[in-house]
């Protein structure tokens, strides 16, 4: 019973990486929910997905600061603009 449970264990790990992802996320955001709290954890994991949204757009080199600028000067009147 042991070695199967053993061996169930190992292959779990060995073959399902987003499994393995998965369980370990999970298990960080429970933890994390009963030690801070459930808003906390919530503005922590929406703060990881924009950081990782931004630095996906900076590694696939596109030119996000200037896409920013130019969706500002769509959307702010022409008195706030400053360019």
């Amino acid at each position: 019973m042991l070695e199967a449970i053993q061996n169930f264990v190992i292959d779990l790990f060995e073959g399902h990486r987003t499994r393995k992802f998965g369980f370990i996320a999970g298990l960080i955001t429970g933890g994390a929910i009963l030690l801070i709290g459930f808003f906390n954890t919530l503005f922590i994991l929406l703060c990881g997905v924009i950081g990782l949204f931004v630095g996906s757009r900076f590694d696939s080199k596109d030119d996000l600061i200037e896409k920013i600028i130019r969706k500002l000067d769509e959307l702010l009147p022409e008195r706030i603009q400053r360019w």
